[in-house]
């Protein structure tokens, strides 16, 4: 990507940038070219790879825009660890296109520019982050359908059982230069957790517990490398690319998901198993945090709707479908149809619950964990809490093979939950 018409958007820069932007302009109830005065930014962002800044006009609240651009370096290191700015590409592509699936689950987009890496789309001023709320434990009647659906939609709508095969390698060809992110998965999910590496995260407790349970590991090890295998290979649907509760915004009625720059063609389980992770490293946390009990059984509660409404509307999807890739008319009788769909979904439980296992571990050692256990200040109490989500990632792995449905994976957690005393 060319530097030659790119800036940095800081706090100075950004009216005037904003101001000629004539849908930008609209969306904050201004006039073009308005005066710097006219807007105040806070920046928000609190991911680990771009700067967000929310941008609201002085005179009117109500009027607001969220402000994305990307750097050319890793936020969450800083310019030591350059980046490339081609994540943005993606970001843009992947959420213009989840609007033309599934319009009431993503933020509206008023401006994108490729050149600048920068995105300017609706503002949720009356959501929050769900893992924010879930730290707190708030229950959220509609956001595990609202994921299932999200997931149905969007992976069935750009797989082969969807789509035809020309429009569907023009699709691929637009993401499949994501290089540096999926790296970045390939590394912090599926390598470096598992090993001694410098970017590791540290608690001594938890250090010593990884070393001996973990790196001395050799069949989990070996089943880690073989899902960084299917993520590497496989090509199965345009995904999110890292769909936790840090991507989602919420409110008692409403769902959106945000943050598509890891977006890249992949495995359908690698999406499905990240997001029911990071419910798991809540569920976990909560037997610290004010929740308790209570607040874990709502979270437990809600894997089994996510995988259910994802698993319903993808096949409701799947019986609509016209011709595709993978569907032919005459091919199929109905009864192989239908065992075509059965066998179909129970491999892709357990792959789901595989990369489930991969990503709770990256969570609790790798660079980036969850705030809903890493903020937790008594390291010794955080310790156990990080030990129990890697005992349950060796845990779920060990035993994907013999999930036959949700309730056997909720049923694996629990039995383990019931071994400790926390």
């Amino acid at each position: 990507m060319s530097d030659d018409n790119y800036y940095i958007l800081d706090l100075d820069k950004l009216p005037a940038y904003l101001g000629e932007l004539p849908s930008v302009v609209e969306a904050l109830g201004l006039s073009a070219g308005f005066a710097s005065d006219a807007i105040t930014i806070d920046e928000i962002g609190d991911g680990n790879v771009n700067y967000v800044y929310r941008v609201t006009n002085a005179s009117d609240a109500s009027k607001q825009v969220i402000v994305k651009q990307a750097v050319p370096y890793f936020r969450l290191v800083g310019e030591a660890w350059p980046l490339s700015r081609d994540r943005m590409n993606y970001e843009i592509r992947a959420l213009n296109l989840y609007n033309d699936i599934v319009p009431d689950l993503v933020p509206g987009v008023f401006h994108a520019d490729e050149a600048m890496s920068t995105l300017i789309m609706e503002c949720l001023s009356e959501h929050i982050i769900l893992r924010i709320g879930m730290i707190d434990a708030i229950t959220y009647p509609t956001a595990a359908e609202a994921i299932g659906k999200f997931m149905a939609e969007t992976l069935f709508a750009t797989s082969a059982w969807a789509m035809p095969s020309e429009a569907r390698r023009d699709l691929m060809a637009q993401f499949v230069k994501n290089d540096e992110l999926c790296k970045l998965t390939e590394e912090f999910i599926f390598t470096f957790p598992y090993m001694e590496h410098e970017s590791n995260y540290s608690n001594p407790a938890t250090d010593e517990w990884v070393r001996e349970n973990i790196h001395t590991d050799s069949r989990y090890k070996l089943d880690v490398l073989g899902f960084k295998d299917l993520f590497v290979a496989k090509t199965d649907a345009l995904l999110h690319g890292d769909l936790h509760t840090g991507s989602l915004m919420v409110n008692q009625d409403d769902t959106y998901v945000i943050d598509m720059e890891f977006a890249f063609f992949g495995p359908f389980g690698f999406d499905i198993g990240k997001i029911i992770s990071n419910f798991l490293l809540a569920c976990t946390a909560h037997y610290e945090r004010a929740g308790g009990q209570e607040y874990r059984e709502w979270i437990l509660a809600q894997i089994p709707v996510i995988w259910n409404t994802f698993e319903q509307r993808f096949i409701e999807l799947w019986d609509a479908a016209a011709e595709s890739t993978m569907l032919t008319a005459g091919l199929l009788t109905p009864d192989e149809f239908a065992t075509l769909k059965s066998e179909f979904m129970l491999d892709l439980l357990r792959e789901s619950a595989g990369f489930c296992a991969c990503s709770m571990a990256r969570r609790t050692v790798g660079i980036a964990g969850v705030a809903d256990v890493r903020d937790i200040e008594d390291p010794a109490r955080r310790s156990e809490l990080e030990v129990l989500n890697l005992r349950l990632s060796k845990h779920i792995m060990a035993e994907r093979h013999t999930m036959s449905s949700i309730d056997d994976l909720v049923a694996s957690v629990r039995s383990l939950y019931a071994t400790i005393n926390l």
